[in-house]
């Protein structure tokens, strides 16, 4: 049978000093389910009284010192046990994450599913890391020694999307909470039901209370005095350059920390001489998993002219593939869209297409879901790169499609964005793949693959994709405070 029940959900509350609470104030707003449109629960919804209790529970476990002056191998072990806790609530994680934000739980795992699988390699990488990095030491001449110590930094927010919530949550709070850190998290509102089983994975895994907090509710009435507050020294968000822009603002003041991942436009360029049967399967899954949600989408695909017919052909022939249907059913590839609000904002892009070019498949609701937030894996064609549609990030499976004749004309249209997150590039040439390389204006580049991760990568974005690096050494250097120590030597 491939239609698996739906979980059943208690009401979802904060995690604020190792318990579970309502708001303050009685607060409560709707989840609702994207694939049917139907009221899922009401949440607890948080407000400055909120944050205040969260943030001085997180500041009084900091400066105890239980977690943050622990000897690493103790924050290791709480960080192993709660990687094998997540792998081992993996099926009850993944349809959570389904009913709350629409993604298919998809076919049948022997172990974990692999986003939760990702999840835990988060938590084993950054405990590994916290304890077997070393510090640095300097000898001037025999003169002067200098010795180097990352300590923990402090009380961290947590700002997270919808659009992967789980393992994009324990991608911040890894290495935020290995290097001894307290964090309050704030999940995006409209995915408030997966990380309830993180804040009891924590405290089974034996974490300290206080060191983890998190507060649900909107960012209006929970994220800006979450920023704002005094007590919180850094702020890794994930979202939109809008609201990035806002916090920056409200933490300029305080010149609290800040690291930023935007999102992007992102151009999955396409060489003629390229093996073309896996640059068609790798750009539709680019642009079609998590039904487009995702920030580093290869949305832009530049395919050259004398393959663009026949790369059309095979797109529209691959998108077909992508079965459209209840995230419950483990042959669904593509979901609704998170809320109505998004699917509102596609429908809109898709609007503006039919005006600033031709939309050659899709373009509207799949056949037979008259239910949910659901679009059709959708390729515009025919539009210049100056167009709408090329310029914004949709965030939804639409790819724009455009030819170019050579690789300074790809560049040339690759480059003229406002965003810089990722980049692919499709050829058998590696003079061709490294000319490209070296040019692109992005950050994160794959050539002849689709995304794949190393934690020691450096990830973010340069433009309007994001502000700082996270990953391995570099979310060391922004969740920690590196002071140095000298004393004079006798010279040998």
């Amino acid at each position: 049978m491939n239609e698996v029940s739906p979980p059943d959900v208690p009401p979802p509350l904060h995690f604020i000093g190792g318990d579970f609470s309502a708001a303050v104030n009685g607060g409560e707003f709707e989840v609702i389910n994207p694939a049917t449109e139907a009221l899922t629960c009401m949440a607890a919804r948080g407000d400055i009284a909120d944050i205040n209790a969260a943030v001085g529970a997180a500041k009084e476990a900091f400066d105890d010192g239980t977690w943050s002056r622990a000897k690493p191998g103790f924050r290791r072990e709480v960080m192993f046990r709660a990687a094998d806790l997540m792998e081992a609530r993996s099926e009850e994680i993944i349809k959570l994450q389904s009913l709350e934000m629409g993604v298919p739980i998809g076919p049948e795992h022997k172990g974990p599913h692999p986003m939760i699988s990702r999840s835990a390699w988060n938590f084993r990488f950054f405990a590994e890391e916290q304890e077997l990095a070393g510090n640095h030491s300097f000898n001037r001449d025999d003169t002067l020694l200098t010795y180097t110590m990352s300590d923990p930094a402090g009380v961290f927010a947590l700002i997270t999307p919808w659009n992967g919530p789980f393992m994009l949550s324990t991608w911040k709070m890894a290495p935020c909470l290995a290097y001894g850190n307290s964090a309050i998290h704030k999940p995006s509102e409209l995915s408030p039901l997966s990380i309830r089983v993180l804040c009891e994975i924590f405290e089974e895994a034996g974490m300290p209370a206080g060191v983890y907090n998190m507060v649900l509710g909107f960012g209006q009435e929970a994220g800006i005095p979450l920023v704002e507050h005094d007590d919180v020294i850094g702020v890794s968000f994930t979202g939109s350059p809008a609201t990035a822009r806002d916090i920056a603002s409200r933490t300029a003041p305080s010149l609290t920390k800040t690291s930023f991942e935007l999102g992007g436009k992102s151009a999955n360029i396409i060489f003629a001489d390229a093996n073309l049967k896996k640059a068609i399967a790798a750009a539709a899954m680019s642009i079609f998993m998590n039904a487009g949600q995702a920030c580093i989408a290869g949305s832009r695909i530049l395919v050259q002219r004398p393959i663009y017919e026949e790369f059309l052909a095979g797109f529209e022939q691959a998108a077909a593939g992508w079965k459209a249907g209840s995230p419950f059913d483990r042959t669904t590839r593509l979901g609704p869209l998170v809320a109505k609000r998004q699917y509102d904002r596609v429908m809109g892009y898709l609007a503006s297409a039919r005006e600033e070019g031709r939309i050659l498949f899709g373009g509207g609701r799949p056949e037979g879901l008259d239910k949910g937030y659901y679009v059709a894996p959708t390729a515009i064609v025919d539009v210049d790169n100056s167009a709408k549609v090329c310029q914004e990030e949709i965030f939804g499976p639409v790819a724009v499609i455009m030819p170019f004749d050579d690789a300074d004309h790809a560049l040339a249209i690759a480059n003229d964005s406002s965003y810089g997150l990722a980049g692919y590039i499709w050829t058998e040439s590696q003079t061709t793949a490294h000319y490209v390389n070296h040019r692109l204006q992005t950050a994160m580049m794959w050539i002849n693959a689709g995304f794949d991760r190393d934690l020691r990568q450096p990830f973010g974005g340069l433009k309007n994709s994001g502000l700082g690096r996270e990953g391995g050494s570099f979310s060391r250097e922004f969740y920690t405070q590196t002071r140095f120590t000298s004393f004079p030597l006798t010279p040998r």
